[in-house]
């Protein structure tokens, strides 16, 4: 790793500062995770899971992934002459993470049809904007909602009390004898 010098005022000699590189990067950390450009401020689409649909620039969504470390972005394009955009399970997963996850049963799942302001489909059919949708979702995976020893919930004959398995045989129990 090279070391960087810094500029102190204009027109001064550089001094090092035994900094690498990376540490004078003026990239926001989502930005680069999620090849964004966090300079752009022409409008995008935007869809928070869950939460709807809504225009934006890049630059914003950077702030917003920079300030809020728990989302995530993905992008889907948009298809020409469509008014509509199927937001399926696959659509969160960063592409590293969707070959790994293929494999399970609600990977292609549809999670939302996501209607096309008129605005933005005469702008992407005639200018070519909003070739995109900016997909924000929490970040997690599917195999952190696998349960583990601790979070598993126990059976509701066994949080009613004590002696409530004979509780619950002898109203079944009951319930048979009086028809």
């Amino acid at each position: 790793m090279s070391t960087t010098t810094t500029q102190t005022e204009p027109g001064n000699s550089k001094i090092p500062t035994g900094l690498t590189d990376s540490t004078h990067s003026s990239a926001s950390s989502s930005a680069e995770r999620y090849r964004l450009d966090e300079f752009d401020s022409k409008p995008i689409l935007l869809y928070k899971y869950r939460g709807g649909l809504d225009t934006s620039s890049q630059k914003d969504l950077c702030a917003l992934l920079d300030k809020e470390e728990r989302l995530r972005v993905t992008k889907k394009q948009i298809p020409r002459m469509s008014s509509y955009v199927d937001v399926k399970r696959h659509d969160l997963f960063l592409p590293e993470e969707a070959d790994l996850y293929r494999d399970l049963p609600n990977f292609d799942s549809s999670l939302a049809s996501i209607k096309i302001p008129s605005q933005a489909y005469w702008s992407r059919l005639f200018l070519g904007n909003y070739d995109n949708l900016y997909i924000v979702s929490p970040e997690s995976s599917p195999i952190s909602s696998v349960a583990d020893q601790d979070s598993r919930r126990l059976s509701p004959t066994s949080t009613w009390g004590t002696n409530s398995e004979a509780s619950a045989g002898t109203g079944t129990q009951a319930n048979h004898e009086q028809s």
